[in-house]
C-alpha cells in the first residue's frame, strides 16, 4: 500500500506542477485569484513531497524524529492548504459581492488551531508517534479531522449564503472541491491505510482549473481591458483624454497625421456664471456632438476643459480645408461656440503641428 501512496503522490506532484505553471506562466494577467490558486498549487506541491518522504524516509533512530517531522508537516500544510484555499475562494467572491472582513476569520483560527494541534500531537506522541519504524496514529489523530471537517461546513455556509452572485458551475465547482476532503476522511475511516490525500487534493484543484480559474482570468482581464480603456477617455464626452493625446504626440512625433485641428470652446466662463457647472458640461457635450458629426473619421481629444485637438488622417489637404469650412460656419451658426486653428502638413512633426494650430486660433 505504501508503495501505492508514493506513487500517487509522485504523480499529484508532476500534474500540481504542470497545473502550477499553466497558472503561472499562462495567466498572467489574472489578477488576485491567480495569485492565491497559485499558492494553493505550491502549498499542495510542498504537502505532496512532504507525504512522500514520510513513506520514503528509513530513520533508524528509536525516536524515528525524520519520519515524524515529515508526517507532521504533511498534516500542517493540510491545514495551510485549507487556509490558502480559503483567501482563493473568497478572492473569486469578492469580484462578484462584498463580503464582511471578518469572514476569513473562522478558518484562520480552525488552521492556527489545527497546525498547533499538530505540532503539540507530534511531541507529546499523542498524536503521531513511531513504532518499529512505523508512524503510528495516536488518540489525536481524528481531532485535525474534525476540525478542518468544521471549517468546510463554514465554507458550505459561505457558497450557500453567497451563490447567487456567482455563476452555476462555479457554484458546482467550488461546491464539489469542498467534498474532496470530506471523501477523503471517510476512505480513511474506513481503510486507515489508505491516505490519498494530496492525490484526491490534486484532482480536485483539476476541477477548479478547468471551471473555475479559466473563467476568474478571462473575466479579469476583460475588467482590466476595460480599466485601461476608461482611462484614456474623457468621461463627459467619451473622447481621448489628456493622457491619450500625450501618448498620441508621443508615439508619433513625425506619423500619420497630416491635418490638426485645435479648438477651444467659447463662452465656458459666462454659462459657469450664469447658469452653473451642468450647464457648462451640457455646452461641452453639444460642442463635442458637433465635432464628432463633422469629423467621424478623426482621432478627437479633449485636452482640457476648454481644449479639443482633432488629428486628421488620410485625406488631402483640399478636402480638410472643406471640412474645416463647413465646420467654422456650423460654429457661426451656434453662436460662435468655439475658436479654432487648422494646419495641415506632409512632414512636419505632430507636435509642431499642434503648436501651429493652437497659435492660429
Amino acid at each position: 500500500m505504501d508503495l501505492i501512496i508514493i506513487s500517487a503522490d509522485i504523480v499529484s506532484f508532476v500534474f500540481l506542477f504542470v497545473l502550477l505553471c499553466g497558472s503561472l506562466f499562462g495567466s498572467k494577467d489574472g489578477g488576485q485569484s491567480t495569485i492565491w490558486f497559485s499558492c494553493c498549487l505550491l502549498v499542495g506541491l510542498l504537502g505532496t513531497v512532504a507525504d512522500a518522504v514520510g513513506y520514503l524516509t528509513v530513520d533508524p533512530s528509536e525516536s524515528g524524529s525524520g519520519i515524524l517531522f515529515a508526517c507532521m508537516m504533511s498534516y500542517i500544510l493540510c491545514a495551510g492548504e485549507f487556509a490558502v484555499f480559503t483567501f482563493y475562494f473568497f478572492s473569486v467572491l469578492k469580484t462578484r459581492a462584498t463580503l464582511p472582513k471578518w469572514a476569513i476569520l473562522p478558518v484562520l483560527l480552525i488552521s492556527v488551531a489545527d497546525s498547533i494541534l499538530c505540532i503539540l500531537g507530534t511531541v507529546n506522541g499523542k498524536m503521531l508517534y513511531v513504532e518499529e519504524g512505523i508512524v503510528i496514529d495516536g488518540d489525536w489523530a481524528v481531532y485535525p479531522s474534525i476540525l478542518l471537517f468544521l471549517g468546510i461546513l463554514y465554507l458550505y455556509y459561505v457558497l450557500s449564503s453567497y451563490r447567487k452572485a456567482l455563476s452555476p458551475n462555479q457554484v458546482l465547482a467550488f461546491g464539489g472541491f469542498l467534498f474532496f476532503p470530506i471523501l477523503d476522511s471517510w476512505i480513511t475511516l474506513f481503510s486507515p491505510d489508505m491516505d490519498f490525500t494530496y492525490p484526491i487534493i490534486a484532482l480536485a484543484f483539476l476541477v477548479i482549473y478547468v471551471i473555475v480559474q479559466e473563467h476568474a482570468v478571462a473575466e479579469e482581464i476583460l475588467r482590466q481591458k476595460v480599466s485601461e480603456e476608461d482611462a484614456h477617455v474623457d468621461p463627459l464626452t467619451r473622447f481621448k483624454n489628456r493622457r491619450a493625446y500625450e501618448e498620441a504626440l508621443e508615439a508619433e512625433r513625425r506619423g500619420r497625421a497630416k491635418g490638426v485641428l485645435y479648438c477651444t470652446v467659447n463662452h465656458i466662463d459666462e454659462i459657469r456664471e450664469k447658469d452653473g457647472p451642468e450647464a457648462v458640461d451640457r455646452h461641452v457635450v453639444r460642442f463635442a456632438d458637433l465635432m464628432g458629426e463633422n469629423f467621424p473619421k478623426a482621432e478627437i481629444c479633449r485636452i482640457s476643459e476648454k481644449g479639443f485637438a482633432a488629428f486628421l488622417y488620410k485625406m488631402s489637404e483640399e478636402a480638410m480645408e472643406k471640412k474645416v469650412r463647413v465646420f467654422k460656419e456650423i460654429l457661426e451658426q451656434n453662436d460662435d461656440m468655439a475658436s479654432f486653428g487648422f494646419v495641415y502638413s506632409e512632414e512636419a512633426p505632430l507636435m509642431d503641428m499642434v503648436r501651429d494650430a493652437q497659435q492660429k486660433i
